[in-house]
């Protein structure tokens, strides 16, 4: 598995770092390469010596980083790029061109701009990727998983490789998979997806219907709090509820609060 994991050095891209490393050792190695981006400005060439010795404190950082990493995961392969570029454009372009398998980011952090619309880095990577992107609360401390929750509507899956880091979790740990729909009127019965049985079928799921309590994001934070779910998983299809909360910001803002473990599929 390929990992690409943006960093910029704050505390919880950091976080988001030590992670993905630990949970890629125990699923059977890959590589993780560390992609920073130090901002373009228009400027005059007499500043070009600052961007030489941000790149030089951003390589030394990046090599004590590895250094602990290494200390605590043998089956992980490093590597390390750092580029001056705008970060939303540059990660999904890079991804894509790289053939990463997952971004994987904080869920906070990435930008030091204030005027930058929260979140605004990760949303980018979730809507213009195409990857499964991994979003990690700086609170969140790496375990094995043993519940997933998942949220799913009445939107068919498309295409059943979407599901495959889903597999890999459930495979790896013998996890358990919460299927969760919520209601949003009393009459919104989910229309079950002929397929389910074939996605899940050898894995120990269970799809359940519950009420909707304030926001969607709120609901779904809750219910895995409740089952003490180890990561939430949501699919971004075009034209979803998901895709709607990221139309609304207060919403938006929520998503990005939780403090578990976010993986978004892209169908």
């Amino acid at each position: 598995m390929k990992i690409l994991c943006p960093i910029d050095f704050s505390s919880v891209s950091v976080r988001a770092a030590e992670w993905i490393s630990l949970f890629l050792n125990d699923v059977g190695g890959g590589q993780i390469t560390f992609l920073h981006c130090m901002e373009t400005q228009h400027r005059s060439s007499i500043f070009n010596h600052m961007d030489d010795m941000l790149k030089e404190n951003a390589t030394r950082d990046l090599q004590e980083l590895l250094k602990r990493l290494h200390e605590v995961t043998s089956d992980v392969e490093y590597d390390y790029h750092i580029v001056r570029a705008e970060p939303k454009e540059y990660i999904v372009s890079y991804a894509r061109h790289k053939h990463y398998d997952w971004i994987v980011t904080g869920t906070k952090g990435l930008t030091a701009l204030k005027d930058v619309t929260f979140g605004s880095v990760t949303e980018h990577c979730i809507m213009k990727s195409g990857k499964p992107v991994l979003t990690i609360p700086e609170s969140a401390e790496y375990s094995q998983m043993k519940t997933i929750v998942m949220g799913v509507d009445n939107k068919l899956i498309n295409d059943k490789e979407v599901l495959k880091p889903v597999y890999s979790i459930c495979n790896v740990y013998d996890a358990e998979i919460k299927l969760v729909h919520i209601k949003t009127m009393d009459n919104d019965a989910l229309n079950r997806d002929e397929g389910y049985e074939g996605y899940f079928r050898d894995l120990n799921y269970e799809l359940v219907s519950i009420p909707k309590s304030g926001t969607i994001s709120q609901t779904l934070s809750q219910y895995a709090e409740e089952n003490e779910a180890d990561i939430l998983v949501m699919i971004h299809h075009r034209k979803n509820w998901f895709q709607e909360m990221f139309n609304r910001s207060v919403t938006k803002m929520e998503l990005f609060e939780l403090d578990k473990p976010l993986l978004v599929l892209s169908d």
